[in-house]
């Protein structure tokens, strides 16, 4: 007996002293290269429980030693560097008020100094020339109270800096994300955990006024709720606080500082606590020849500062080498190797061989069962705030998924909104947790739609009127020409020439003193195409008095160029995942015969409306199943009115408060026609008083765009 005993204790303690972290350079070359060493390591219980902790090196430190705590298991990380671990042990028994080891290991240019704890306590670090002291608190509600990490040491001087900008983003795994755009890489940054709050001190750091602000990121359903910046004297201050179980690690790139605030969701069958998968913890360097199973589990117990349980029926011997593994993948190893099985529950973990852990987890499944066979039932009464007591009820009477157990029953109140659930404790708290989660207030979401249509519309016409007509008997020569400018020529703008004598009555005779023009319906035309409802005209009429002939001819012109635009904007604000829809318009009645015959009064609408269903991602956009109408009268036939319809109907995802373009309809009519007299049209120059010359050209534009915003508590937008 004495002997085993013996031999656990020596190889304990050769596991003791190989527990290493490399990363390179062997323990004595490390030594050889670094000057500064740490030469004793002595500690104190101070009145009130708390323990101090002196530590001497061979030359001053310039800052105190950077450090970080670990909550499960308790421990506190101090990092020395350019200091060499210059003891001849890694391992010091302390066993003095929470601290019960110091564990040394050193690494590269630097040596860490582990504080293992019975409880998770604050601490606080100071330098007084080559001593270093390490004061540990006795309370521990005061464990993250004063737990600073130097983050990045400020430069030499007194130069100050200034914080550029502070941006907030959800990343791919839902993490918080803090990004801090500093004016130099060389700022000084210290973090620190105070409760349930993260404090990061910007060392000689302005912090502009508008950047002196909170941010409430709630929204972006992060662990983060509040980011607050401010200015603290000559340094700038950031105050950020979570919610729930959380984990923060923060890096440096170049002038851009991030901090990720993770949640955790703790496993109860995981050793280490963290979000990452895999193993997380501490590496550790095993050698042993034939050792007993129960030994091996008992060192990783003292390493780790677990409680483990290990049953009377393990037993055996075991050879194991493993070089730089993390813990809990050594005990993970070591229990698989030996047909074993694990289960942890807080800080103790029971280990004992499979069939033995299976029976006792299938007794205590058949005494579960039991239990709720036998356990009184009692009625809940729950109070719905946002849901309907029906939709609940229906919930939990699934018949294809009962949440309820076989003598559960769940009864509604309609009239107060209230359903009376009756179960066993268990199933109570099951209930609860699900009304936790769904009965909260739905967002809202306004949705604005623009139809805008657009029209470009030019036409040209050219026409003209061309006879000529046999007066009356040829006399002598004389000729008569007169023109006029304008919708109707007058006489008073007539010009008249004559040549030879004559009374003057002539053209009063033939032209009533007017000029004749295609309003007067003249009956002798040899081309008669004039533009309908010309803006203009030119008008002839030229007197041969010796031939007895009258000369006709008009020209008539018209152009028109008009440009428009029609905007209808349609909005509608509706709860997440509901449907909602706004229309404006008219109804056309119209007359539509009956099977007996009577005549009866039916409707047609002319709307513009906006249908639309959106649902809320978690990372605030809008998927929205989408229908834009917008409808106007059209042509009549047979006394039916016809309407004219631009509809869009589609799904589409859009951030919050961005416009998306859902579509465009874009018509161009472009028209040349000729109208002309055979022949007499094709002549050079004068066939132009023989045709009629159209010109067309119209734009017609349609696009809509969509706007949604996401609506707060407070019925405003986000």
């Amino acid at each position: 007996m004495k002997k085993n005993t013996w031999m656990a204790k020596f190889l304990q303690a050769i596991l003791l002293i190989g527990l290493t972290l490399t990363y390179g350079l062997s323990h004595a070359e490390e030594q050889l290269a670094l000057s500064n060493k740490i030469e004793s390591v002595d500690f104190s219980t101070l009145p009130g429980g708390r323990v101090a902790v002196h530590i001497k090196t061979t030359s001053p430190l310039a800052n105190a030693p950077a450090g970080f705590t670990l909550n499960s298991p308790a421990r506190i990380a101090l990092d020395f560097p350019g200091v060499a671990n210059g003891l001849a042990k890694n391992i010091i028994q302390v066993d003095q008020g929470s601290l019960k080891s110091i564990m040394l290991a050193q690494a590269k240019e630097r040596t860490r100094m582990v504080l293992n704890l019975s409880k998770n306590v604050g601490y606080s670090s100071t330098v007084n020339g080559n001593d270093v002291t390490i004061m540990l608190q006795a309370n521990e509600a005061s464990a993250n109270v004063g737990v600073e990490t130097k983050f990045a040491e400020a430069a030499i001087g007194q130069q100050q800096y200034s914080i550029n900008n502070v941006d907030f983003a959800r990343g791919k795994n839902g993490e918080g994300r803090i990004i801090v755009d500093l004016s130099n890489a060389s700022a000084g940054i210290n973090i620190k955990q105070t409760g349930k709050t993260i404090v990061v001190d910007f060392i000689n750091t302005d912090v502009p006024a508008n950047l002196q602000r909170r941010l409430n990121v709630t929204n972006f359903n992060t662990p983060v709720i509040y980011v607050d910046t401010m200015k603290q004297g000559k340094n700038g201050r950031m105050i950020i606080e979570p919610k729930g179980n959380w984990e923060q690690s923060a890096y440096q790139a170049d002038k851009k500082f991030i901090i990720d605030v993770r949640q955790v969701v703790d496993d109860p069958n995981k050793l280490v606590r963290g979000a990452k998968p895999g193993y997380a913890g501490e590496k550790l360097s095993l050698n042993f020849q034939n050792i007993e199973v129960r030994s091996v589990l008992q060192v990783i117990a003292d390493f780790t500062g677990l409680n483990i349980i290990t049953s009377d029926t393990v037993t055996g011997n075991l050879t194991l080498r493993l070089k730089d593994v993390p813990w809990d993948q050594a005990l993970d190893i070591i229990v698989q190797s030996k047909g074993l099985s694990m289960r942890k529950t807080g800080n103790v973990i029971l280990i004992a061989p499979a069939e033995e852990v299976a029976a006792k987890e299938k007794q205590m499944l058949e005494a579960s069962l039991q239990i709720d066979d036998l356990e009184p039932v009692r009625t809940e009464v729950f109070t719905l705030k946002y849901m309907k007591a029906e939709s609940l009820k229906n919930i939990l009477s699934d018949p294809k998924q009962k949440i309820l157990s076989k003598r559960g029953s769940a009864v509604l109140d309609p009239r107060t909104n209230t359903v009376f659930v009756q179960d066993t404790s268990k199933y109570l708290e099951q209930v609860q947790a699900i009304i936790n989660k769904v009965d909260i207030a739905v967002k809202q979401v306004m949705i604005e739609s623009r139809l805008v249509i657009a029209d470009d519309k030019y036409s040209k016409a050219l026409g003209a009127r061309f006879g000529v007509t046999q007066t009356g008997t040829p006399g002598r020569a004389a000729s008569t020409i007169s023109g006029t400018l304008g919708n109707r020529p007058t006489a008073s703008t007539a010009t008249t020439l004559t040549q030879g004598t004559h009374n003057g009555s002539i053209q009063t005779a033939l032209t009533g003193g007017a000029v004749t023009t295609s309003s007067d319906g003249l009956p002798d035309l040899a081309s008669n195409l004039p533009v309908a409802n010309a803006f203009g005209s030119f008008a002839y009429s030229l007197f041969h008095l010796p031939a007895g002939l009258l000369l006709n001819f008009e020209l008539t012109a018209m152009e028109a160029d008009g440009r428009g635009k029609v905007v209808s904007s349609p909005r509608v604000t509706t709860a997440n995942q509901h449907k909602a829809k706004i229309a404006q318009g008219t109804e056309i009645p119209y007359l539509e015969a009956s099977s007996s015959g009577a005549a009866t009064v039916s409707f047609k609408p002319a709307v513009l409306s906006l249908e639309v269903t959106p649902q809320i991602t978690p990372d605030d956009k809008i998927i929205m199943q989408l229908d834009v109408k917008k409808d106007r009268v059209g042509q009549v036939f047979n006394g039916v009115p016809s309407i004219e319809t631009q509809n869009i109907n589609t799904l589409v995802l859009v951030g919050n408060g961005e416009t998306a373009v859902l579509g465009g309809i874009f018509e161009q009519t472009e028209r040349n026609d000729v109208e002309k007299v055979p022949f007499f049209g094709d002549l050079p120059i004068m066939g132009n008083l023989f045709k009629r010359k159209t010109t067309l050209n119209n734009k017609t534009e349609l696009l809509i765009f969509i706007t949604p915003k996401i609506m707060n508590d407070s019925l405003t937008l986000q």
